[in-house]
């Protein structure tokens, strides 16, 4: 029943708001698709690994209101950024910069033509990038970050993932916080002492909870 109704969900939000912004985009990023083993970096993984599906956009923008940060002094990256659509929408607001990590060929170079054609005017973040590389293999970049994950990756490749993370908060202090979507409910962050959970005012914990678009997790990393 859980992803019946994710699904639904993920559907009105398309319908109600989505669909309009796909039709700004050279690759609808609310298509989904299945990438080739052969279309990757890295280990091809398991096929539900390779399977590319989009956030909704207004839980995205509700996520990172709940953060409560002021985004001029820092930087959004995305890990499975797909075809850009949460590239885009993080770069509606002033982040100092916003970074895709894809692992698939196709979908950044989709991913690239979706920037490129986005409406500037439409965009508040100016410095919006994505490279291609294995998630498992990018060092998170200098200063504040919010870090995005939407389900993007099995458990081996996540492992690998947050120890960088947790490398990072070690090397500088600065504030690190991740906003984690996943259906699955992996507690990973949750088990390591870098890793605790952000205090979320209760209404925007409510607000995502009875119109987002599956289960919704924050950490901050480094120390307390």
């Amino acid at each position: 029943m859980g992803y019946y109704l994710r699904q639904g969900r993920i559907l009105v939000h398309h319908a109600v708001y989505d669909r309009a912004l796909d039709a700004l985009e050279r690759w609808p990023s609310g298509r989904s698709r299945t990438v080739a083993a052969d279309d990757i970096a890295g280990p091809p993984g398991r096929l539900q690994d390779r399977r590319y599906e989009a956030f909704p956009r207004l839980p995205l923008l509700w996520s990172l209101a709940a953060l409560g940060i002021d985004p001029a002094g820092t930087t959004f990256v995305d890990y499975g950024a797909g075809r850009g659509r949460a590239l885009l929408t993080a770069a509606r607001l002033p982040f100092a910069r916003c970074i895709g990590v894809e692992y698939s060929a196709s979908l950044h170079a989709e991913a690239r033509d979706n920037i490129a054609a986005h409406p500037p005017d439409r965009l508040a973040c100016r410095d919006v990038s994505v490279v291609h590389m294995n998630a498992a293999d990018f060092v998170p970049p200098a200063g504040d970050l919010v870090l995005f994950f939407y389900n993007p990756f099995g458990l081996e490749v996540l492992e690998r993932v947050a120890d960088r993370i947790a490398e990072a908060a070690a090397r500088e202090p600065r504030a690190i916080r991740i906003v984690y979507v996943n259906p699955r409910r992996w507690a990973l962050f949750a088990g390591r002492p870098a890793f605790r959970r952000q205090p979320i005012p209760l209404a925007a914990r409510a607000k995502l909870a009875l119109l987002g678009a599956g289960p919704i997790d924050f950490f901050a990393v480094g120390p307390a």
